[in-house]
């Protein structure tokens, strides 16, 4: 009876010790907790409603994977902010896609280092209103022929379709006279330098405005 008494209880003890170290042995799971803010740079307000995706690069089975593959989408809220929480994941790289009509994309590529379960990670994401600039180049008072003017955008262009060009243009002639409308940046002021050239002197202008974001603004330059 002593011995089956000793059995048991040797029996519970191996099963408890199995138990814990089986719970000891199990991976762990770590939450990375990954949040931002979104705002207007031009006037520090936040932006709300923006459609913000979270995606990485990561090695799976083995094999690294170049692709961004998505983890989460959110909207931002109405003070801007967003979050994710997530599985600790073995990625290279994380990236932010944030997205609004009327609004300029933003993609931000993150390294995996600055991203951890201790210490999650946060920063601000700006989103930039757009707007319509209609740049009216005149040569109001010829002189001759030779009159000519170069012009470009120092401040203003944007590498999207229909965005302002960030290349010089050139208008010759006594009777240049040109409308170009095209997108910009919204809460921020239009810049542009001409090099003109008249009588046989060279001179420097620089004009600018402020662009009223969703709207439509117009600068004359006239020579």
């Amino acid at each position: 009876m002593k011995t089956n008494v000793q059995t048991r209880a040797l029996f519970l003890i191996c099963l408890l010790l199995s138990l814990f170290f089986l719970n000891n042995c199990k991976k762990k799971t770590n939450e990375v907790k990954f949040s931002g803010k979104v705002i207007n740079p031009g006037s520090n307000q936040p932006v709300g409603d923006a459609q913000v995706s979270l995606s990485s690069t990561s090695v799976q089975s083995w094999v690294y994977n170049s692709n961004f593959q998505d983890i989460a989408s959110c909207n931002s809220n109405q003070d801007g902010s967003f979050q994710f929480e997530f599985e600790e994941q073995a990625a290279s790289a994380y990236r932010i896609y944030i997205y609004k009509p009327k609004y300029f994309s933003n993609t931000t590529v993150i390294n995996a280092n600055d991203v951890t379960s201790e210490s999650g990670y946060y920063s601000t994401f700006g989103l930039v209103p757009e707007a319509i600039i209609k740049l009216h180049v005149k040569n109001q008072s010829p002189v001759d022929s030779a009159d000519r003017i170069l012009y470009k955008v120092l401040s203003g262009s944007v590498n999207c379709p229909n965005g302002c060009p960030a290349s010089y243009i050139e208008g010759l002639g006594m009777s240049y006279d040109t409308l170009l409308t095209c997108k910009t940046e919204g809460d921020k002021y239009f810049l542009v330098e001409s090099n003109i050239t008249k009588g046989g002197g060279t001179f420097i202008r620089r004009d600018s405005v402020y662009m009223t974001p969703f709207d439509t603004t117009a600068l004359n330059i006239l020579y």
